[in-house]
């Protein structure tokens, strides 16, 4: 049976970050801050609350994705609109279960249906590429700063929608944590242990692969 997938509401919020926290913590780094991005992305312009669900299950809430808008700087002029999800959490206590793909192939199909052409994400790509995505390298987009990124994903919604796409990626909520503000953000939730885990070290090497590309750089 497939899990129940709705939008999220206001009244999901506490449960949401809570949720969160639960599935991140200590995974990236000691501690974690992904749900106080998803408590500050709510207030932000590029929030998008008709693209953010919540799954339940055994009634309760266990997963959540959160969308917002983000653009590609073409380099050819312009800019090509784009959706941004993230962050994905589901609570350990229902992992393993397939709500993560449920909640991600959900939100992609409604993205698709409210118009959207393409999503891109910062992720990491030996997951995503079973959704769809691929490294933004293929499309030739980087990040803003023009470094390639494995982690940096792009998947069309539209077919052909990023054939000429290449460009920097702009986020459109850029989270800049502030180490007081998180603290007493995470201060209201119940202890938790920060700790250094093997997933962190891996992590950094991920994050460690990016390279930059030089046009006609044998010149």
């Amino acid at each position: 049976m497939p899990p129940f997938i709705r939008l999220e509401t206001s009244a999901d919020h506490a449960r949401s970050e809570a949720l969160t926290r639960a599935a991140f913590w200590n995974i990236y780094q000691p501690g974690c801050h992904e749900h106080h991005y998803l408590h500050q992305l709510r207030a932000h312009p590029a929030f998008r609350p008709d693209l953010t669900f919540v799954c339940e299950e055994e009634g309760e809430l266990a997963g959540v994705i959160a969308c917002s808008s983000s653009h590609i700087a073409l380099d050819g002029g312009g800019r090509l609109d784009t959706v941004t999800f993230g962050p994905l959490a589901v609570h350990p206590h229902f992992q393993k279960r397939g709500l993560a793909r449920a909640l991600v192939c959900h939100a992609l199909r409604a993205a698709r249906d409210a118009g959207e052409h393409a999503a891109v994400i910062l992720g990491d790509p030996r997951h995503y590429g079973r959704y769809g995505f691929w490294c933004g390298e293929r499309f030739g987009i980087s990040m803003e700063n023009g470094q390639f990124l494995p982690g940096l994903q792009a998947v069309e919604l539209r077919p052909g929608a990023l054939s000429n796409a290449a460009g920097r990626f702009h986020e459109g909520f850029p989270y800049a944590p502030d180490e007081a503000a998180l603290a007493a953000f995470d201060a209201a939730f119940p202890p938790l242990e920060p700790a250094v885990t093997p997933s962190q070290e891996e992590f950094r090497f991920m994050c460690s692969l990016g390279h930059e590309v030089i046009p006609n750089g044998f010149m």
